[in-house]
């Protein structure tokens, strides 16, 4: 029997394995997408099928993010990785928490109207988003450590 996993590390599990077929960014970009399409819902993964509803649907929220070509090796991805499992995909806002901080840090001109235009695009409150402007300062200023072969 599966351990049960939480739904924030499927998601990066899912990144993961799609960045095994498209570069990392490409891949937090594509299951970025996925989780703003179907975020908050039960998806099934369908096991071979690639021209069903749910697969369709899926093709065309990670192509319209990422291109057709990497799109499709993606979804035989997830498909090998979670073929015939039903998944709770988290809301973005709460899956990607420290990069969209990042990017409302990067974004914020300091005014009213800019802030307004970020509540609505992020669907948070004014509150919110300054919570998550000063964790995004505060992500942006630690060191990024790079752990990898060279």
């Amino acid at each position: 029997m599966k351990a049960e996993k939480g739904p924030l590390s499927l998601v990066w599990e899912m990144i993961n394995g799609c960045a095994e077929v498209a570069d990392r960014s490409t891949a937090v970009r594509g299951i970025r997408a996925v989780c703003k399409w179907f975020g908050g819902q039960l998806l099934y993964i369908p096991a071979y099928k690639t021209t069903g509803k749910n697969a369709g649907e899926l093709l065309g929220v990670l192509a319209d993010e990422v291109g057709d070509a990497a799109a499709g090796r993606m979804l035989e991805k997830l498909m090998l990785l979670y073929g015939g499992d039903q998944l709770y995909i988290p809301m973005e806002k709460k899956a990607f928490k420290d990069i969209i901080a990042r990017e409302i840090y990067e974004r914020y001109d300091g005014s009213q109207a800019s802030m307004r235009e970020l509540c609505r695009e992020y669907g948070v409150s004014f509150d919110h988003m300054y919570t998550l402007f000063y964790k995004g300062r505060d992500v942006k200023n630690q060191p990024e450590l790079d752990f990898q072969d060279e």
